[in-house]
């Protein structure tokens, strides 16, 4: 029995303990143990002395090798309590606590349940009927814990959201456990509990989350993005793998919402513009390089079209003003409501091939456009008569397209 504690003693040494939750590094270790040998002081008083570790450090350590001795918790359970206990200056009774744990082993499974107990918002009773019911139905726990009216669907979304920014360190567990206790007890959301710590909204602003943007474009539905979130903080998932994984949607859509969201970031596009390049891109069932494409080279078709002086310049101030947030350019803001003649435009989209080709100068093409157009009902045959051969020996002058 004496062989048995030892070997059991062995296996949970301080210092390996400490090494292993990263607290210290691995010269500190073999310093100090150098140390502890010459002056007989246990390896915990050495690494205090030489200022890696402090005595509350210290007295965690000892509480958690205690515990794993015993058998009441396993190592990665011993490394994440002194990790925390270490980070969030807090004992080893409030790291169970705040971290929805008890010492009796019942725990809940999920971090999502973690996060419900030690904010008090679900008791472990109810985490075991909403386990027992997420099972029977195939729900999520956070669809379960909804379904029995233990939380609303706005608590969740928050709950989940509390997460993601624990998984990205931009709060701590203590706080998390106190946004969601507000939230519970005002039924209100995140974003309103969070008003007065505009850190956090600043940190987040500037990056749409993927399942909003998702939502927005209308290629999924919010619940099915609250699914996927909950899952994928469970399972350190990405959220957009997860929504492929579960048929939402497919790898091009995938890519093409990473890219966007990229642009947006980078302020390169707007979101309002995104979303509809995005729902452009799945009902087209193209890649986002070529909406993108094809949305500048409308531009330039466009832009002919100004310089042949077919669109008058009033009217595409007029059009300019009506474009809310830059969802359109102004070239599809006047296709869409119908300024654009969709003939000239495929006058235009010709004379601009040749340009690219080095056919034509501009100046020759707006000419072209601006002769064909005069001819109202025959622009194509008149287009379809020009003799480009010709045109192009001949000296055309940008007062002419003012005649």
């Amino acid at each position: 029995m004496n062989l048995i504690n030892k070997q059991r003693e062995s296996r949970f040494r301080l210092g390996e303990l400490f090494l292993e939750t990263g607290i210290v590094d691995l010269s500190a270790v073999s310093e100090g143990l150098s140390i502890a040998r010459r002056t007989s002081f246990p390896i915990g008083r050495v690494l205090v002395m030489t200022g890696w570790l402090n005595d509350h450090d210290i007295t965690c350590a000892l509480e958690v090798q205690t515990l794993l001795r015993e058998g009441t918790i396993d190592k990665p359970l011993a490394k994440d309590l002194l990790r925390f206990a270490h980070l969030n200056k807090v004992d080893i009774n409030e790291a169970f606590r705040l971290n929805g744990l008890t010492r009796t082993g019942d725990n809940p499974a999920s971090r999502l349940g973690k996060l419900m107990l030690a904010a008090g918002v679900a008791t472990e009773e109810i985490l075991v009927r909403a386990n027992r019911e997420s099972k029977r139905l195939d729900l999520t726990l956070g669809s379960a814990l909804v379904m029995l009216r233990v939380i609303t669907p706005k608590t969740l979304d928050g709950a989940l959201n509390l997460q993601i920014m624990l998984r990205d360190r931009k709060l701590t567990f203590p706080e998390a456990i106190n946004f969601l206790k507000e939230m519970h007890e005002r039924q209100v959301s995140l974003r309103e509990v969070m008003g007065d710590h505009g850190k956090f909204l600043r940190a987040n602003k500037m990056m749409p989350r993927l399942g909003e943007f998702l939502v927005s474009a209308d290629i999924v539905n919010a619940n099915h993005v609250l699914i996927a979130c909950e899952i994928g903080t469970e399972q350190d998932n990405n959220i957009g793998r997860v929504l492929m994984d579960r048929g939402h949607i497919n790898e091009g859509t995938l890519t093409a919402a990473l890219q966007l969201q990229e642009m947006i970031v980078n302020r390169v596009i707007s979101y309002r513009r995104a979303v509809k390049m995005m729902r452009l891109s799945r009902e087209l069932n193209a890649p986002i390089e070529q909406i993108l494409e094809e949305s500048v080279t409308l531009d330039h078709v466009f832009a002919l079209l100004r310089r042949a002086g077919i669109v008058p310049e009033r009217l595409v101030r007029d059009v300019a003003c009506e474009i809310i947030d830059f969802e359109d350019t102004v070239a599809e803001a006047m296709l869409a409501r119908g300024y654009i003649n969709p003939v000239h435009a495929r006058m235009g989209l010709a004379c601009l091939e040749r340009i690219h080709r080095g056919q034509i100068t501009e100046t020759k093409a707006a000419f072209v456009l601006h002769h064909c157009s005069t001819h109202t009902g025959r622009e194509l045959e008149m287009f379809g008569r020009v003799n480009w051969k010709e045109l192009c020996a001949v000296e055309v002058h940008q007062d002419l397209l003012q005649q």
